[in-house]
């Protein structure tokens, strides 16, 4: 986890020095803003985990499996190459054969670098915030009595890279598609679940 918290942040230096670069005889500002909803949809897997339903009784449990969600994220731009917003988002995962489910709600500030080429706009950037992950483990039925379910929730603190590329349809719409992976730097626990989500989603722009 260090080391990869170290190259997060060696990947933002160099984000950062390449906007630097690129802009230096250009004034910053405000030019405008840009905001949209996104759907997404990805695979996750936790390692395995123990829950107690009674001293003496403990049950052992993995989630992995299909995630998808949505949200929406809200920009200002202070150069052509650069803007800083936020998002946030809700992703859920449910393993019924494993009677497992997971509700991830997150958001935080946001910070891209963009290289405009036409009516194309590559990107790369990262995401800094929180959120919390709500697991729902149930047992299985035996000798006709009902299977318990039990309810646990668990804070994230994150950093979360991105990549991607947005398509101007106009002067004020754009289609954007980006992949991420979310990692959990507060604290890390068997139960969070790890995987790569991919977003499809709209832009609306407003630029000076």
């Amino acid at each position: 986890m260090q080391k990869t918290i170290l190259i997060l942040l060696f990947l933002c230096a160099s984000f950062s020095a390449f906007s630097q670069d690129t802009v230096a005889q250009k004034k910053w500002g405000y030019k405008g803003y840009s905001g949209g909803m996104f759907v997404h949809l990805g695979y996750v897997e936790s390692k395995h985990f123990t829950v107690f339903e009674c001293p003496q009784k403990i049950i052992e449990k993995q989630l992995k499996g299909i995630t998808f969600g949505f949200g929406g994220k809200m920009s200002i731009y202070l150069n052509t190459y650069f803007r800083v917003g936020g998002e946030g988002y809700v992703s859920t995962c449910n393993n019924r054969k494993d009677r497992n489910s997971c509700r991830m709600s997150w958001g935080g500030v946001a910070f891209d670098v963009l290289y405009p080429v036409k009516k194309w706009a590559p990107f790369a950037g990262i995401t800094v915030g929180g959120g919390s992950a709500t697991h729902l483990v149930g047992d299985k039925p035996q000798n006709n009595y009902a299977a318990k379910t039990l309810i646990f929730t668990q804070p994230l603190c994150i950093i979360n890279p991105a990549v991607g590329v947005e398509f101007f349809a106009t002067q004020r719409i754009s289609l954007l598609f980006k992949i991420d992976y979310i990692l959990n730097i507060y604290k890390t626990y068997p139960a969070y679940p790890q995987g790569v989500r991919f977003y499809l989603g709209i832009h609306f722009y407003q630029k000076k």
